[in-house]
């Protein structure tokens, strides 16, 4: 008989591509995903998997599991967040994840607050700047620079981010001070990775400075701040998150910056769940829908 745990553990191989990544999404050795990959296919008599060298990918067999499980998965998940979401205590956990400078800067410090007032909550504060799936459980609540499309989630729109373009004196005892953005070419930058080039720093580099020195690219806020800090660079940042570092030092008034809403995100399975509210109620103590 075909075990949930078992249909769990193939669908993460496939969606992760090995047994080492497939074991840090669930929190499990890579030996317990492997032993438990081969007891289920010796269970059904079939291999699931193929060996390349972009990691495993599913073989026929597989590709037909694929279907039953993911079915099984949803059946699962939705009779968890139901249950979750009859919980009328505050207590237990509840997973939150943002991105890495929001999470730093914003939430880490201010989370006494909410454990002050809830006792009995515990927050899992995942710092990621990929967004989760809020069906599949990855995350209770969710931060989001954009408000999201699926119908089956409650977004709460909790302020409008405003940017600026940031520098240190170190930098400026290397390099100078920039007087203004047709002076901005000549200076270094600090960006996005590529795969991030569409979000608000990354088009404002592409579009007003499109011939400037990318020095340091990172997919982390928390890494291009400290780089920024440090003197390697200028760098676009949220005005909220430069203002926690006094080294970070504000440049280019004049720049036509970009802006960006901050959203709370939670499935509607979960809108009754009373930690839910409680760290959603939270949050939007924290950004009471102002400009930031």
């Amino acid at each position: 008989m075909l075990q949930w745990d078992d249909l769990r553990y193939f669908l993460a191989v496939h969606r992760h591509g090995t047994h080492a990544s497939a074991g840090r999404a669930l929190r499990v050795a890579p030996t317990t995903i492997g032993r438990r990959l081969a007891a289920l296919e010796t269970a059904l008599g079939v291999k699931l998997f193929q060996r390349t060298p972009n990691g495993l990918v599913l073989s026929e067999s597989g590709t037909q599991l694929r279907a039953h499980a993911e079915r099984v998965e949803a059946e699962v998940l939705a009779s968890e967040r139901e249950l979750s979401g009859a919980d009328k205590r505050v207590s237990g956990p509840v997973r939150l994840t943002a991105g890495d400078g929001i999470s730093t800067h914003l939430l880490a410090p201010r989370l006494v607050e909410l454990q002050q007032r809830h006792p009995e909550l515990r927050v899992e504060l995942r710092a990621a700047n990929l967004a989760v799936d809020l069906s599949r459980r990855e995350a209770d609540v969710a931060l989001r620079l954009f408000r999201p499309r699926e119908q089956s989630l409650i977004a709460r729109r909790l302020a409008t981010f405003t940017f600026g373009v940031y520098a240190s004196e170190l930098y400026f005892a290397r390099r100078g001070r920039p007087s203004g953005m047709k002076d901005a070419a000549r200076h270094d930058w600090l960006g996005p990775e590529s795969a991030q080039d569409g979000t608000p720093p990354g088009q404002w580099l592409h579009r007003h400075v499109p011939a400037a020195r990318v020095v340091l690219r990172s997919s982390a806020t928390t890494v291009l701040m400290s780089a920024c800090a440090a003197g390697q660079g200028l760098a676009v940042f949220p005005e909220l998150l430069a203002a926690s570092d006094s080294r970070l030092v504000p440049v280019l008034p004049r720049a036509a910056l970009p802006t960006r809403e901050l959203w709370a995100v939670t499935h509607q399975d979960l809108r009754h769940s009373a930690r839910v509210a409680a760290v959603m109620d939270w949050l939007a103590r924290l950004f009471p829908s102002r400009i930031v």
